[in-house]
């Protein structure tokens, strides 16, 4: 017994590298346990040289809009960076998620092509590599959350029905289109959203389905306006200098969990909506909303009209149209700008 102690022991000390990724989600959620599978896969693929603990945000001083920042302060190894978290800073990080691109509501893995080639295109993808060049950080992989939707604390049937509420938003243009619709966008950060519904200072928020159960928001919320109405992507980063203290095949085998984690979650993602729904209304008595093509039509009337353009605006014509007309063009609309 004593030996075997001392083995445990041992080997509990034995990691070469010992690293933290900081998490937008919990340790509970759906996407993190997925993460955890595969970091656990490292530890043991290296012989427990390279051992990777998640840690939630929210149990950090930091938040989630600091990651890129993160990165270049030396602070952690890796951290995801939900880029809609940063588009104040970065306006040119908007444009494949502003909202209501689709011509119809549609679903994650149809929009998902779409939006890998808008992070694709040229004046994207530089700026992004731009920005991880400046902050000493490597991009692994990504993967994208459930579609977003607006979650709220009573059922609505229409647009009419979000006036007058406050609504938390995380990014510059969600900002914007929650102003035109007659809401008002509420800014906070994720672990602070749980309290905020139950004081009532809180309406309602933007979010994926998996918030309902993974950060235990469907404990405070009784309905969702299902619209698909974009989808928001995350990168899962790590800092320059941590990657390259690593022996060439670690650097291989983390490239390649990272990728099968993030390739599991998109196909829980894309799989589990609908499921996630009938949980929702059976397990917690939520009643679920599906927008009318009438009433998506109006919505993204006001998005084109009060979103859109104030965003190419932003960014400049010759760097924004480019952007916005490739995502229409992949997802089918027939309209540009």
């Amino acid at each position: 017994m004593a030996a075997g102690l001392t083995m445990a022991a041992f080997q509990a000390q034995a990691a070469e590298f010992e690293w933290q990724y900081f998490s937008v989600a919990p340790p509970l959620h759906p996407y993190a346990q997925i993460l955890t599978k595969h970091f656990d896969a490292i530890e043991e693929r290296t012989n427990g040289d390279l051992d990777i603990n998640l840690v939630y945000f929210g149990e950090t001083p930091y938040k989630g809009a600091e990651a890129e920042k993160l990165m270049r302060d030396g602070l952690v190894e890796m951290t995801e960076w939900l880029l809609g978290y940063s588009t104040s800073t970065y306006p040119i990080l908007s444009g494949p998620e502003l909202p209501f691109l689709a011509p119809s509501r549609t679903d994650a893995t149809e929009m998902i092509k779409a939006m890998d080639g808008a992070w694709a295109s040229e004046d994207v993808a530089a700026a992004l590599d731009d920005i991880l060049k400046r902050h000493d950080a490597v991009k692994l992989s990504r993967f994208y959350w459930a579609p977003q939707n607006h979650w709220l604390t009573k059922p609505i049937d229409g647009p009419d029905g979000f006036k007058g509420l406050k609504i938390r938003e995380f990014s510059a243009e969600g900002v914007d289109f929650t102003e035109a619709i007659g809401a008002t966008p509420v800014s906070m950060t994720a672990p602070d959203v749980y309290s905020a519904l139950q004081r009532g200072t809180l309406d309602g928020v933007v979010t994926a389905s998996t918030s309902m159960t993974g950060l235990k928001w469907g404990e405070v919320l009784k309905a969702g306006y299902i619209t698909n109405f974009k989808l928001t992507i995350s990168l899962i980063l790590v800092s320059q200098e941590a990657y390259d203290r690593l022996p060439p095949e670690y650097q291989t085998i983390l490239k390649e969990e990272v990728d099968a984690a993030t390739s599991e979650i998109l196909d829980y993602m894309a799989s589990g909506e609908e499921e996630m729904h009938e949980l929702l209304k059976s397990e917690y008595g939520f009643t679920i909303t599906y927008a009318s093509e009438e009433d998506y039509n109006t919505l993204r009337e006001i998005a084109k009209e009060a979103v859109w353009p104030n965003w190419i605006e932003r960014v400049g014509a010759d760097r924004g149209k480019p952007v916005v007309n490739g995502v229409l063009e992949a997802l089918g609309a027939k309209e540009r700008m």
